[in-house]
């Protein structure tokens, strides 16, 4: 059997036992009447869209009251709740969505029906998805290999805690959505398969509205595609792409869509449904700009409308540029393209009207197409990443689940260093973790790996003090949420770091991209009609 295969299998296998053990933990809202939590919000779309017509699954009426988990997501996470609800029927389980009479159950076997189906959704989808992407991505400089150290990206990205305590421990199907994005990116990146590309992430956009966060990049490459070549008939021919762009697009979603096509008041509802502006600029204590600048100014003080115009604006400045630099780009680099997917999630992150916690995945997915390119970089974000969203899943009973995890994402670059063929390096006394082994793959000059190394084990270090006071400090009585606040603020600083280097480092791929070309070699050809 083939070397790749078995490392695959073995990948997609441990990472199905974890998420597996997760499982067996807490869900959010577990055992707390009247609501309960995302996992009975879940349950609870499986009731109304396997009861009720189509058009009434977003309108408020005496058999679905939306103030009781009201069906918020575009039209396929409705879908994908039916078959889910039809599924529980077809095995005779009429009382996991029975209307009305299910609300808040919570017997074992419901939950482990429930489990199972995210489950299911990782090793069919979620999982393949991230291997094909970290394998076949283009412009990432990585070729396949059979060296014993190869798998360590793999591993880090199908490892990865963040959507595994969420998706499997506090309980959302957000791999659906993710892995249609990775599948999107994947095809825009190869440049083979704009059409298909363009298809995936309209399905991954209507599953969750988050998406958005990705679609400016998306957006501005498939714009510059359109125009990349024909030098004689370019406009003529970009047009004609854009138009074959459109309708593929228009008519994804008329697909989606078509229950509630015949009503503009439907169409109206559904997205009003979508876009709830009246929640609030951000989700608990977030590591935002918005939640970090509110310990100063209350914003909460200023009209929504207003607040949501300078959200719209502020996050407009912030990922601007780097969409235009998809777009103005001589030649087509798609490393570029993958770090622009990052830039504009976190810019979204940042600086956009509400904002959840668990809205990091949607930072953390793209940076993993990324590993190859910048390993020691996306193992600090996505490590922080994790770290940032610890009070929601302190709040859901997964703690233990988190250090565990968290460990073993820690020493898998210890076990790749020792699994390596590579010669021997002094390793600094306090690089518990081998971490230098994935700055030895993105930094060049031994100076500057002196710097980040011991970086790292600072922020590591606060982290584990900021942990330790959350757990076993008692806040002040004045100040009940300062340990939630300061992991947020904390964590914002990183981002905001981040922020700032995957800004410069997409602008330095398109530099580098440049002057390759400016040096490249002539043929034989090209130097024969220069002498002439």
């Amino acid at each position: 059997m083939d070397h790749r295969l078995v490392l695959w299998l073995a990948l997609a296998g441990a990472g199905l036992f974890l998420r597996a053990a997760v499982s067996l933990h807490s869900y959010s809202g577990q055992g707390t009447p009247p609501k309960y939590g995302d996992f009975e919000a879940q349950r609870h779309w499986q009731e109304i869209t396997v009861n009720l017509p189509p058009t009434e699954w977003y309108r408020n009426t005496t058999d679905n009251d939306l103030l009781y988990w009201g069906l918020d997501y575009p039209p396929l996470t409705a879908y994908h709740s039916y078959l889910v609800g039809q599924w529980a029927r077809w095995r005779g389980k009429e009382e996991f969505v029975a209307l009305h009479e299910s609300r808040g159950i919570s017997t074992d076997e419901h939950k482990h029906f429930m489990r199972n189906t995210v489950l299911l959704i990782d090793a069919i989808l979620y999982v393949p998805a991230i291997l094909l992407a970290l394998h076949y991505v283009p412009g990432t400089g990585a070729t396949p290999s059979s060296s014993s150290t190869s798998w360590l990206p793999l591993a880090l990205a199908v490892l990865y805690p963040g959507q595994m305590l969420i998706d499997n421990g506090h309980f959302q199907y957000n791999n659906v959505s993710l892995a249609l994005f990775v599948l999107a990116a994947l095809a825009i990146a190869s440049s083979k398969a704009i059409l298909s590309g363009a298809v995936l992430f309209c399905l991954a956009l209507n599953y969750k509205q988050m998406e958005l966060y990705h679609a400016l990049p998306f957006f501005f490459q498939l714009l510059w595609h359109c125009f990349e070549s024909d030098p004689v008939n370019r406009l003529v021919t970009g047009i004609k792409r854009l138009v074959v762009l459109g309708v593929t697009v228009i008519g994804t979603f008329a697909i989606v869509w078509l229950p509630w096509l015949g009503s503009v008041e439907d169409v109206g509802q559904l997205v009003h449904r979508i876009f709830p502006v009246s929640r609030g600029l951000f989700e608990d204590k977030v590591s935002n700009f918005w939640c970090v600048v509110d310990v100063a100014i209350k914003l909460k003080n200023i009209p929504i409308n207003t607040m949501g115009i300078v959200c719209l604006v502020c996050t407009v400045m912030a990922v601007l540029p780097s969409g235009l630099n998809l777009l103005f780009r001589k030649s087509y680099d798609a490393s570029a393209f993958l770090y622009s997917l990052t830039v504009t999630a976190l810019g979204f992150f940042l600086f956009s009207f509400h904002v959840h916690e668990k809205s990091i995945l949607l930072v953390a997915i793209p940076a993993l197409l990324l590993l190859h390119l910048e390993p020691f970089a996306v193992f600090w974000f996505l490590q922080v990443s994790s770290f940032s969203m610890f009070p929601l899943l302190y709040k859901d009973g997964l703690t233990g689940p988190y250090f565990a995890l968290s460990l073993v994402t820690l020493i898998l670059p210890r076990l790749a260093a020792a699994s390596g063929n590579r010669e021997k390096v002094e390793v600094p006394t306090y690089d518990l973790f081998h971490v230098h082994h994935l700055i030895g793959n993105s930094v060049k000059g031994s100076r500057i790996a002196s710097l980040l190394l011991p970086l790292f084990y600072l922020s590591l270090l606060g982290q584990m003090a900021l942990l330790s006071a959350f757990l076993f400090a008692e806040p002040p009585v004045a100040l009940p949420f300062l340990y939630p606040l300061a992991i947020s603020a904390y964590s914002f600083g990183h981002f905001v770091l981040f922020f700032v280097y995957f800004n410069i480092q997409q602008l330095v791929c398109g530099d580098r991209k440049e002057d390759k070309a400016t040096i490249k070699p002539q043929t034989k050809s090209e130097k024969n009609r220069k002498i002439k």
